[in-house]
């Protein structure tokens, strides 16, 4: 087990962060003085956020609002809704139609074991997405997700057709 060199806290070998102090324990976390970016990975989150979130869903830590990774995961995420703003400055520009443009909508019915690393990223957006809105839901007392879920069905049927109407024309 590792320990951290500056509060002494134990850490496994493949956390990136102290859980206690937030300091640096390995090569792939960028200096202190420079925000952690994730290294080899698509994403908003951190390699310090998303060993944090990790761990939470490994059980291996609670959720503590007071400690520097969840700090961390907060500064990621007003960070990520910043970017979504001003995406919602431009005009004419769905955001459902974004993310369908750039994913395959095939791996919504695929067997996990069966995806490659593409087809995953795809399926985890889409879980996300409708995960994000039961967490807006839930934030705010409302029951957008339901009306959302209405709206992606909708979405997924006709990029299907728009692939499908692709594939007869070549």
């Amino acid at each position: 087990m590792l320990h951290c060199p500056n509060c002494g806290s134990q850490a496994k070998e493949v956390h990136h962060y102290c859980g206690s102090c937030g300091r640096a324990l390995s090569d792939i976390a960028e200096s202190e003085t420079d925000p952690p970016m994730a290294i080899d990975r698509e994403g908003f989150l951190s390699v310090r956020s998303l060993s944090y979130v990790n761990e939470l869903l490994e059980g291996e830590r609670e959720l503590d609002h007071d400690s520097v990774s969840y700090t961390q995961l907060s500064r990621d995420v007003s960070a990520a809704f910043a970017d979504f703003a001003r995406l919602a400055m431009v005009n004419d520009l769905d955001l459902l139609q974004l993310w369908a443009a750039g994913s395959n909508t095939d791996a919504l019915s695929m067997s996990v074991d069966d995806m490659n690393s593409n087809q995953f990223r795809d399926w985890l957006a889409a879980i996300g997405l409708g995960r994000t809105l039961r967490m807006y839901d839930d934030a705010l007392h409302t029951e957008f997700e339901d009306q959302f879920n209405d709206r992606l069905q909708k979405l997924i049927e006709f990029a299907n057709e728009e692939l499908d109407d692709q594939e007869f024309s070549e």
